[in-house]
């Protein structure tokens, strides 16, 4: 199983930085379940051609997600998704840091498409009550 990268976008406009939305994507694929420890990511190259960025950003993008442990990189340019016993568990300080860090850029890219932040919220709480 790989990651669909064909229709897939990035907001050049939105404010978010491209690595990062890069990133945001293959953690929400990972977050799904549409990947799985073990699964190849793209390479950069094919990455970089699909999204029409820089590959440079790919690279980066690469580089913190293996800095986070959400994946794993070998030589020749080939990522996996890393298993979940190699990511490091946060401490109850990286959590609150983590989810400000996450509140903020889900607020920001909303309000990039007029979406306000109670509705955000409002929405989380209905997920939340169906989950």
């Amino acid at each position: 199983m790989g990651i669909e990268i064909t229709g897939w976008a990035v907001e050049f406009r939105s404010g978010i930085p491209v690595y990062k939305q890069i990133m945001n994507h293959i953690v929400e694929v990972i977050a799904s379940g549409a990947l799985r420890e073990g699964d190849q990511l793209p390479t950069i190259r094919a990455l970089h051609e699909a999204l029409k960025v820089n590959p440079n950003t790919v690279a980066k993008a690469y580089r913190e997600l293996e800095h986070m442990g959400m994946i794993s990189s070998q030589r020749g340019s080939r990522s996996f998704v890393a298993p979940v016993q190699e990511r490091p568990a946060l401490s109850q300080k990286e959590k609150k840091a983590k989810i400000n860090a996450l509140f903020a850029r889900m607020t920001a890219e909303a309000k990039s498409y007029g979406i306000q932040a109670e509705e955000v919220i409002s929405y989380i709480s209905r997920r939340k009550s169906h989950a």
